[in-house]
């Protein structure tokens, strides 16, 4: 239900010229290699690795949003 809501929006967003086509396409491609790529490894990965990596990558961001939300920079 997700996936067709989002192409209905995406449509209509792409046609109002809100989506930057030359933009749009690396991402899907990466997100969609992205997802192939992590399913395929999931089946074996350890959870301590990926717990650790997920830590990681949050920890990552809310240092980002910290020293965004103190320095007042907007982006």
């Amino acid at each position: 239900m997700i996936g067709v809501t989002a192409a209905a929006s995406a449509g209509i967003y792409l046609g109002r010229g809100y989506i930057h086509p030359g933009l749009a396409m690396p991402v899907m491609l990466g997100v969609l290699t992205g997802s192939l790529v992590g399913a395929r490894h999931l089946v074996g990965a350890r959870t301590r690795a990926l717990r650790l990596i997920f830590a990681a990558v949050i920890g990552v961001l809310a240092l980002e949003m910290m020293y965004s939300g103190f320095s007042g920079a907007m982006r």
